[in-house]
């Protein structure tokens, strides 16, 4: 409240203040959530497409999860499966540490504190 004060004291608008106080102030928020966000990114709805699989066609409707479950699950190929969804975890997990790392870079904290500069 005191920075919104002295914003208008100052004699900034609404729109400054928006810009010159509130976003700064959640920048770390927004930063931490788009990191976390990252690791998802390759995930896109698998029951989803499970259900609606019959509708489009088994070849329109495949992604990683759906190969995995088909391949791992029903057929029993529990090898190729484990590998597909592992890479699918490593890649989620260098992901999340690039863009933490690029916060780190930016001067944002990222997930964790970087002490070791």
């Amino acid at each position: 409240p005191q920075l919104y004060e002295a914003a208008a004291v100052d004699g900034a608008g609404r729109w400054r203040r928006l810009w010159h106080v509130t976003l700064p102030g959640i920048v770390p928020v927004i930063m931490l959530l788009l990191i976390l966000n990252l690791g998802s990114l390759l995930s896109v709805g698998f029951e989803q497409i499970v259900l609606q699989r019959d509708a489009v066609g088994a070849r329109a409707g495949e992604v990683l999860d759906t190969w995995v479950y088909f391949h791992g699950v029903q057929d029993g190929q529990w090898g190729p499966a484990a590998a597909v969804g592992l890479v699918k975890g490593a890649v989620g997990t260098a992901l999340i540490l690039g863009a933490n790392r690029l916060a780190h870079l930016f001067g944002h904290e990222g997930i964790y504190r970087n002490d070791a500069k």
